[in-house]
């Protein structure tokens, strides 16, 4: 079974490297290794590998990019990596590709570990979804704040995931770092308002709607074998400081609250009604850690959602807009 590689990078050159070199060492290759760079300056270097396909953009918009590979893509599998993912198992492709062997499956989520200094380590952690685990009123508390419990594998209101499924099970959201789905079916019914999100620095979570719209088409299948390292650089625009990831989770939400109504056929107003609901919740959330345990960096989180959710509120008609395929205007953004 054919199948092309998507990797969008952005100035880092040495993990892009690592990573192509992984790829080559696998025990199938990809038909074509399809590089989109919006680096500051062009890797010449990479361009002169066998597999190489190399496309250089001035347009750092991660989900664009994305597009672009999909765009120059010929083999109807994709594979979509960041650059600072490594692979742990040579046979990882034969491992994803099996499961295509079902025409009604549109795409493979496999598994990966995973160390993220910001989000692991300097990230405040919340007590109150400690207490939600043990305790029967903090669970219901948690439940009227707009955060219920999801069902593994499920995409919910206001951009919420259950956990991962059991193995082989059906999922309906990709997590981005490495994913795979059938080109045919990819961007079948997609929001292309994403990437004026993401132009803008407000968006995020790209791939989980990515992979709900997907969901619609067929199956999303999980592997729960870990085939994959992201190796974190530590520079992701999404962790710059504590305001601004604040304030892209509470944009984006509003956004994705509204892609799951039109997805799901629940009435926009819902969504809008439930995200209102979601913001007060996590901000109240975060000030009643505040007073079990006073953090600075929880204070800039709380500030950054402020800003986002008025950001949003004032932005709503054009979160609400569905921008349809468009294939030349969207390779001119």
């Amino acid at each position: 079974m054919k199948f092309d590689v998507i990797i969008a990078t952005y100035n880092r050159k040495k993990s892009l490297d690592i990573l192509v070199k992984q790829i080559l060492d696998c025990n199938i290759l990809p038909e074509n290794i399809i590089i989109v760079d919006s680096s500051n300056e062009e890797n010449l270097e990479i361009q002169e590998i066998n597999l190489v396909q190399y496309i250089y953009t001035t347009h750092g918009n991660q989900p664009y990019q994305r597009y672009l590979g999909y765009l120059e893509a010929k083999e109807d599998i994709l594979i979509y990596f960041d650059d600072d993912m490594r692979v742990i198992d040579n046979s990882c492709f034969e491992k994803m590709l099996t499961i295509y062997e079902n025409d009604e499956i549109v795409g493979v989520q496999p598994n990966f570990t995973y160390g993220h200094e910001f989000f692991d380590q300097e990230m405040p952690k919340s007590k109150v979804r400690q207490l939600a685990k043990k305790n029967i009123l903090f669970k219901y508390l948690k439940t009227l704040s707009g955060h219920p419990s999801i069902p593994n594998g499920k995409f919910y209101l206001s951009g919420l995931r259950g956990s991962k499924p059991e193995n082989k099970s059906s999922m309906e959201w990709f997590n981005g770092p490495v994913f795979s789905a059938r080109k045919k079916n990819l961007y079948n019914n997609f929001n292309f308002n994403l990437f004026d999100l993401y132009t803008n620095k407000m968006g995020k979570a790209e791939d989980a709607i990515l992979g709900f719209t997907l969901s619609k088409e067929g199956s999303i299948i999980y592997l729960d074998e870990e085939l994959f390292f992201h190796d974190d650089q530590g520079d992701s625009t999404y962790s710059v400081d504590f305001v601004s990831y604040g304030k892209r989770v509470a944009y984006s939400r509003l956004y994705l609250s509204f892609e799951f109504a039109r997805l799901s056929k629940t009435k926009p107003i819902v969504a809008f009604l439930h995200y209102n609901l979601y913001i007060f919740g996590r901000i109240m959330s975060m000030l009643i850690n505040q007073l079990l345990g006073i953090k600075k960096s929880r204070f800039q989180i709380i500030y950054g959602y402020l800003q986002g959710y008025f950001h949003a509120l004032v932005d709503v008609r054009r979160l609400f807009i569905f921008k349809k395929n468009n294939k030349k205007g969207v390779k001119e953004c």
